[in-house]
């Protein structure tokens, strides 16, 4: 979703140092690709598949 990356896709240098890849958390060496030849990795998701018989 463009929008709601803009902020992101408009910083100085952002479209030579910045890529952003959209994956799956759920399926094993879905990063692999991503994080290859980087220096720094931002990961800011975590997986929400959880049941609960108390939601509270």
């Amino acid at each position: 979703n463009k929008k709601k990356v803009k902020h992101l896709l408009e910083l100085p240098k952002a479209s030579t140092h910045l890529t952003l890849w959209k994956a799956d958390l759920a399926e094993e060496g879905n990063f692999d690709e991503a994080i290859r030849g980087c220096t720094g990795v931002f990961h800011l998701a975590t997986p929400m598949d959880f049941e609960s018989k108390d939601p509270e």
